[in-house]
């Protein structure tokens, strides 16, 4: 009713708005690459894409990845600790989804199908742009591909001249609910033949406010970060681009672990750290646009992915300490090429190849010294292999696009355990979709989209071992069935004339769905034993909207609002699924004041959610009556004292509202007074 109302209000001033003359389409639908990874417009893509650009980024708050996703359509945002954050897409999220960077794989064989912090280790100050593809996406991204695709595409430099020159930024804002300071700087040098861009972040998190005054213990935590890309531009049809990322949290507590959550009357540990947890990168890739008989542009990439997982605990006795280890050394190989294969049709093809290898250990050290032996998390030197192919062709006529894939997946997981039976699994997998797309004009579009995806289990579901939150312990499963999906959607898009619009409505069926089970069991600390099962079936409809309008005085209306619904399906019951968002979205207007000033205002809202699951009530971190809903204002000035300056001062949450968004293990930020600023030079 929201966007309707706001739709006809801007209908109204119509009038106002500017001419599609003045209005380019691609600023209303920008380009991305990852829906078909080939560059179109949102506008002009047959799947439902969500983009934030880089001029959206300088007006959202900046302190992990996963908060520049916060506000948009379809992509809802769960935190279980500060320094952690994920976005829950159609319903799915963890390994449900595939996180990607530039392309290349951030899921591992130990991403938990469930709240986890690896996305957060991705540094948010070197991303140019986040592109999500909502619905399932195996044909191109393979397995984890089940609800959405996240790629962040990091900043390139770019010169265009042969002499040597030089350009930078540098940024810093302090926000006052979590007494946070941030800082970067980057630095961009070269000319049209060589390239390189440098930057480093620092963070220093305090203790957490939030609203009506209350302060969160073990909130405060640092990160800093480094990247540094080079281009080598071998022709004016080819280029070589490597990439070094690396992102280091020292020791972030688990605040779920530390402070009572619903159900318990005491926390479950005194210290619980991620201790530390970091992230290295580094990525080769060229690409060539010298035409063949076999492909017109081509793209190949060879990546590595450390990332490490370490933790520190001690129970609220006192009585030990628990230390572990746990690193996940990603190997990445993939090409892409595209072909046009007539005036009407283009053909795009490649493979991909990953081998991930697992190094656990745990240490047990008890109050009087003695070490204890321990098993360790996951099955140390397990290892994930996969090789695929995939083909996506698209057929263009008048008005109409047709696009049909498929992939072919084998995946090999060895457990490296001979104390499991069955350590050793094989799998292969076909995947496809059909997308369709009619264009009635130069603005309006109808899409649809029906597709199967599919997700291997992984060594964390495969074979965890050890304790989990919420009094739990997990023992191994190496019996998993793969997850798969059957989705389909169909939507609306307009840009132009001021506009950008869609609305898309989606339908999914998950079978063999991979969750945490109660067995019944109790250890002999009184936890309850757990373990990965696949559950019969999980069914999950929604609809996600977007309305943007811009005025010819500089004013832009801005507004979404999503809807998921998911019951889980068992032969004996069927009831609500698990960590299913609440109908959330945002409403709000910006407005040019002069040629320096800029203000901008929102609501955010979000409805109770208290259609909860089984295993959502036994969730320390939901209230058993459900979440409640909440309404929060917001509003920021801008000030350009120059062209390379900008000055953002702002009040998020004017009200002090204390609210909690669904299934994070904290509440949101109180009021909160942040002031920021940007300088290029």
């Amino acid at each position: 009713m929201i966007l309707l109302a706001l739709a006809s209000s801007a209908a109204l001033a119509n009038n106002e708005a500017v001419d599609t003359d003045d209005q380019d389409i691609e600023s209303l639908a920008p380009l991305q690459v990852t829906a078909s990874k080939t560059a179109t417009s949102t506008n002009d893509s047959a799947t439902a894409v969500t983009v934030v650009t880089r001029d959206e980024i300088k007006n959202k708050p900046n302190t992990l990845l996963p908060d520049l996703l916060r506000q948009e359509s379809g992509v809802y945002i769960q935190q279980t600790t500060p320094g952690q954050a994920i976005p829950i897409i159609r319903g799915l999220k963890g390994s449900q989804n595939v996180h990607l960077v530039d392309g290349m794989r951030l899921n591992t064989a130990f991403f938990r199908n469930a709240p986890n912090q690896y996305l957060a280790l991705v540094d948010s100050f070197m991303t140019a742009q986040i592109e999500v593809v909502r619905g399932p996406a195996s044909v191109l991204y393979g397995g984890d591909a089940l609800g959405g695709v996240v790629n962040v595409l990091t900043h390139t430099p770019e010169f265009y001249h042969s002499d040597w020159d030089l350009n930078g930024q540098l940024y810093t804002s302090w926000d006052s609910a979590d007494e946070k300071w941030i800082s970067n700087a980057s630095i961009d040098f070269g000319n049209n033949k060589i390239a390189s861009t440098l930057g480093i972040s620092y963070q220093d998190i305090g203790q957490r406010t939030t609203g009506s005054g209350q302060t969160i213990p073990f909130t405060a935590y640092t990160s800093r970060s480094m990247n540094n890309k080079w281009v080598i531009n071998t022709s004016d049809f080819s280029n070589w681009t490597f990439d070094v990322q690396y992102t280091h949290q020292p020791a972030t507590p688990r605040v779920d672990n530390l402070v009572a959550g619903f159900g318990e009357t005491e926390p479950e540990s005194l210290v619980y750290e991620f201790r530390p947890n970091e992230r290295l990168f580094s990525h080769l890739k060229y690409t060539t646009a010298n035409a063949t008989d076999w492909y017109d542009m081509a793209n190949f990439h060879l990546a590595y992915q450390k990332i490490t997982d370490n933790r520190f605990s001690q129970p609220l006795s006192g009585s030990r300490t628990d230390t572990e280890q746990n690193n996940s050394e990603l190997l990445s190989m993939q090409a892409d090429w595209n072909k046009a294969l007539t005036d009407t049709s283009l053909l795009v093809y490649g493979f991909d190849t990953y081998v991930d290898t697992i190094s656990s250990a745990r240490q047990r050290v008890l109050s009087d010294g003695t070490e204890v032996p321990r098993d360790s998390r996951y099955p140390d030197q397990s290892t994930m292999r996969q090789i695929a192919v995939y083909a996506d062709w698209h057929q263009y006529f008048n008005d109409h696009e047709i696009t049909v894939g498929g992939r072919y997946s084998d995946y090999d997981i060895d457990l490296n355990s001979p104390a499991i039976a069955n350590d050793q699994l094989s799998l292969t997998d076909l995947t496809w979709h059909v997308s369709w797309l009619y264009r009635f004009n130069e603005a309006d579009r109808v899409f649809a989209n029906v597709g199967r995806g599919f997700r291997p289990p992984n060594i964390f579901d495969l074979g965890q071992v050890g304790e989990r939150s919420g009094n739990r312990f997990n023992i191994i499963n190496p019996n998993l069935d793969p997850e798969s999906v059957l989705s389909f959607d169909l939507g609306y898009k307009h840009a132009g004339n001021g506009w950008q619009a869609e609305i898309v409505a989606f339908v999914s069926t998950y079978k063999d769905v991979i969750a945490s089970i109660e067995t019944g069991e109790v250890t002999e600390d009184g936890l309850d034993v757990v373990q990965s099962q696949n559950i019969n079936e999980v069914d999950i409809y929604g609809l996600e909207s977007e309305l943007n309008y811009y005025f010819n005085n500089g004013g832009h209306l801005f507004a979404n609002l999503t809807y998921t619904h998911g019951t889980e399906k068992s032969e004996d019951e069927e009831g609500p699924a698990d960590r299913i968002p609440p109908t959330f979205g945002v409403i709000g207007y910006q407005q040019d004041l002069n040629s320096q000033w800029n203000i901008r205002s929102q609501v955010r809202y979000a409805n109770t959610q208290n259609r909860l699951s089984a295993r959502d009530l036994r969730d320390a971190r939901i209230n058993p009556f459900g979440t409640g809903g909440f309404v929060v204002y917001d509003t920021h000035f801008t000030w350009r004292p120059s062209i390379n300056s900008q000055i953002r001062l702002g009040v998020e949450n004017i009200f002090d509202k204390k609210y909690r968004e669904h299934a994070s293990g904290l509440d949101a930020p109180g009021r909160n007074y942040h002031v920021s600023l940007y300088h290029d030079f």
